[in-house]
């Protein structure tokens, strides 16, 4: 996918898209900030990143010196299943020699205008970790809002050239409407206040309703589910549920913690009116808050997750009031579902 995206001058510096030959350069800092265990091995790979480029599944944008040395990075990208209007925005990367310029806003504000201008995005989401609080301060920069928390969603082997983890990593999900499409929500019963709490903090244009009714008594469930071996995580997007969504859920966790995945993810439609009872079978299961995303399946998308070991809560560094106010409900429903 061809698209024209004007570069910027930042003092010294340029901000531009990544071009095709400078992609070995992008993997090298992969190498610099994650050593060889980032998890979503194809990071490694320049050709996958020339790909995806030009696929426009995922955008790269970096910030070039004099001699057009990559300095620092930031990508744009989305999973095939979800909203095509739907991004995240994350892999912000600085080399440590050039750390304390600014580059993470700047790249960040690029992307959220000149980029998605360019690419046609109406939304955004992102993760950002919490094992420092950098990436949390420069989200809420550039004007995204927090709504919710993914726990250990990263292997601490990601930190290892770094040193700056003890264990695995969780992140502050966010998002940011750049083109707001009213919508209907049903929300499930556990979560309506927290839901509606979060979807007022974002000031987002919604109408709620109870999504209080039973499940589909014929059909089948219709899912995608996504695992990252070398991270353990696994994530399901849920379309459609029937009347054999336990044991379909009971099947996939079956399968996958049997593969090594220690992080389990749901992603539920809030536009269905048995958004309730499907959550409620994930529940019982395990399954406990972890965020609202904005626009996942072009409807809104509740997040769960199941956990495979405890969390040191104590090592999370999180920034705002709302995010903490956050973690304390993620933690208290987690407790909830697994007693």
């Amino acid at each position: 996918m061809s698209i024209d995206v004007p570069t910027r001058e930042y003092g010294e510096y340029r901000i531009r898209l990544m071009k095709a030959e400078e992609a070995p350069a992008v993997v090298d800092l992969y190498r610099a900030v994650y050593g060889d265990h980032f998890p979503i091995r194809e990071m490694y790979d320049p050709e996958f990143i020339v790909k995806q480029q030009e696929a426009g599944l995922m955008y790269r944008v970096v910030a070039v010196d004099a001699d057009d040395k990559i300095l620092a990075h930031h990508a744009m990208y989305r999973l095939a299943e979800t909203y095509r209007g739907l991004y995240e925005a994350g892999q912000g990367m600085v080399y440590p020699e050039h750390r304390g310029k600014g580059f993470s806003n700047v790249l960040q504000e690029y992307i959220g205008t000149t980029l998605a201008q360019a690419v046609g995005v109406e939304e955004f989401w992102g993760e950002s970790v919490t094992n420092h609080v950098m990436m949390q301060k420069s989200a809420l920069y550039v004007g995204v809002k927090e709504s919710g928390i993914e726990l250990e969603v990263m292997p601490a082997e990601s930190y290892t050239a770094e040193k700056s983890a003890p264990g695995r990593v969780g992140a502050v999900v966010c998002f940011m409407a750049v083109k707001e499409k009213p919508r209907r929500v049903f929300l499930p019963a556990p979560y309506a206040e927290l839901l509606q709490r979060i979807y007022a903090n974002g000031k987002r244009d919604r109408e709620f309703a109870a999504g209080d009714q039973a499940l589909p008594e014929d059909g089948h469930s219709r899912y995608v589910d996504t695992y990252i071996s070398s991270a353990g995580v696994l994530r399901v997007s849920l379309f459609e549920a029937g009347p054999d969504l336990a044991a379909v859920m009971a099947g996939l966790v079956e399968k996958y913690t049997a593969a090594g995945a220690v992080v389990l993810q749901v992603f539920l439609p809030l536009d269905k009116p048995w958004s309730g009872a499907a959550t409620e079978v994930l529940n019982r299961q395990g399954f406990f808050f972890s965020a609202l995303v904005p626009r996942w399946f072009d409807a809104d998308g509740l997040l769960l997750q199941k956990l495979a070991h405890p969390t040191n809560y104590e090592e999370m560094k999180i920034y705002s009031d709302f995010a903490r106010q956050m973690l304390e409900l993620i933690i208290a429903d987690r407790v909830r579902v697994e007693t």
